[in-house]
């Protein structure tokens, strides 16, 4: 009796311990989440302006970057004047993140090209789209690209995240 306790103690312990390392995953590989359903992204009024955004620059990672909007066929750049960490929470979850860790100011990601779209951004922290929060109007800025914002992001997706590309309908998943 003791030696087959030992061999399922064993069995066991092997099991656990190949498995730990998708833990901080929240399941495990091959396995589906019958609990987790398909996020989309929520519908925006007709009068916000379609933006779509990306996160770009030098020295970064994935979830982090130069804050970059795609607006009328030209990407630009959102100006750090007034800009707090509720309008990174704002541009971290509209690109598919759990949320904000922090912002940079001073064009930390390098200096961005074309148009600043956003500038005195003010934003609640719970709007849909960067393009919801109150500004001095898109495209109206009188700052330089050395004052170009950028955020960083937490390494978690929103589960389920469903990225649509508004401009083109093209969906691509992450």
């Amino acid at each position: 009796m003791l030696a087959l306790w030992s061999v399922s103690f064993v069995l066991l312990s092997i099991w656990r311990f190949s498995h730990a390392q998708y833990e901080h995953l929240g399941y495990h590989p091959g396995y589906e989440d019958p609990a987790q359903e398909l996020y989309t992204a929520p519908e925006l009024p007709e009068d916000i302006p379609k933006i779509q955004l990306r996160l770009a620059g030098e020295k970064r990672k994935h979830n982090e970057g130069r804050i970059e909007v795609f607006y009328e066929g030209e990407w630009g750049t959102v100006c750090d004047d007034d800009f707090t960490i509720h309008a990174a929470q704002v541009v971290c979850r509209e690109l598919g993140y759990v949320e904000a860790v922090s912002w940079s100011p001073s064009s930390k990601y390098g200096k961005g090209e074309g148009r600043i779209w956003f500038d005195n951004v003010h934003c609640k922290g719970n709007e849909k789209s960067l393009a919801q929060c109150e500004s001095n109007g898109i495209g109206v800025s009188d700052c330089k690209h050395t004052e170009d914002v950028g955020v960083v992001c937490s390494d978690k997706r929103i589960p389920g995240f469903k990225f649509v590309n508004t401009l083109t309908n093209n969906v691509n998943l992450e």
